[in-house]
């Protein structure tokens, strides 16, 4: 398996993906935008080589980079 490049705002991204939270919701908890958000969503799913979400966070999860 290749090495993955997560920064750690991605991976909490992830995780808050992982808990079910929205793009508006983790912008909340995280102080940020939902561009910001968004930006890093979209960011994760050409690291992974996915087009959706949920696709993302099974990735994720299959890859071991979130539990």
């Amino acid at each position: 398996m290749s090495e993955l490049h997560i920064t750690k705002r991605e991976r909490e991204i992830l995780t808050l993906m992982c808990d079910g939270k929205s793009a508006q919701e983790i912008a909340m908890i995280l102080g940020c935008s939902v561009h910001t958000v968004r930006t890093h969503i979209e960011s994760l799913k050409d690291t992974f080589s996915v087009y959706k979400d949920t696709a993302l966070v099974a990735a994720a999860i299959r890859k071991g980079v979130i539990e």
